[in-house]
């Protein structure tokens, strides 16, 4: 029998090109919409974590309409605030009344922890809590757990994370996402590809998470987060 990280490598895939659809659109990404290569590419990716279908909706609209409802429902739709906030910290069910810093703290520590530094470039505006950053991390995890293979302990590790990454941040995340898009879509310049997306999102991760406890045998949490100071102050990757 297969195991969960045999597939590590298409998960990590996977979580690419999630993340991939809910960024800032440009040309070249719609084209791969148009042509159906994006939706091909995200089934093949998904197809060892789900047996359901991995189908997108076909795309509508051209280019600069579709760029313009992803600004207006994700960036600048309602008094010059987003309509659907891709930030976890601008939702207030999930900061638990956190200040914006000793939130975004939470977030900086697992990256660093995994070797992973927050992007610098001033054009680079996704916050370390952006959908579009979780989904990486996620891809990240994968990748470090296909590199370990050989090392149970470390693939344990790895797979431990994940689970706690979905579980506190991630799962709670697209929920939420998903039950805005779907009202959002009752309404004008709703996102029919960005709700599938956010659908089947969250439908691949809720399947990852079963077979992460079945891997796992049920066990406890990894303590990945619980001294967050002490996680922010390591960086495996210098």
């Amino acid at each position: 029998m297969a195991t969960l990280t045999e597939f590590a490598q298409k998960r990590s895939r996977m979580f690419q090109l999630q993340a991939l659809g809910f960024t800032h659109p440009v040309k070249e990404f719609h084209d791969l919409l148009a042509d159906n290569s994006y939706a091909q590419a995200l089934a093949e990716s998904c197809a060892k974590i789900t047996a359901d279908s991995c189908q997108l909706p076909s795309l509508q609209a051209g280019f600069a309409g579709f760029e313009a409802d992803y600004i207006h429902i994700f960036q600048m739709g309602r008094g010059g605030k987003p309509i659907i906030a891709l930030t976890a910290g601008d939702h207030k069910s999930l900061n638990n009344e956190q200040g914006r810093p000793e939130f975004m703290l939470v977030y900086t520590g697992w990256y660093k922890h995994f070797g992973l530094k927050i992007n610098e470039d001033p054009n680079a505006n996704e916050l370390p809590d952006h959908l579009v950053c979780q989904l990486e991390f996620m891809a990240w995890l994968s990748h470090l757990e296909n590199s370990a293979r050989d090392d149970e302990t470390l693939v344990r590790g790895y797979q431990n994370a994940q689970r706690d990454f979905l579980l506190r941040h991630l799962q709670p995340f697209l929920a939420l996402l998903t039950a805005e898009l779907q009202n959002a879509a009752e309404r004008p310049r709703g996102s029919t590809f960005h709700l599938a997306l956010a659908t089947l999102t969250l439908e691949t991760t809720n399947t990852l998470l079963q077979q992460l406890d079945a891997t796992l045998e049920g066990g406890g949490e990894a303590n990945t987060t619980n001294e967050t100071d002490q996680i922010a102050a390591v960086n495996l990757w210098g």
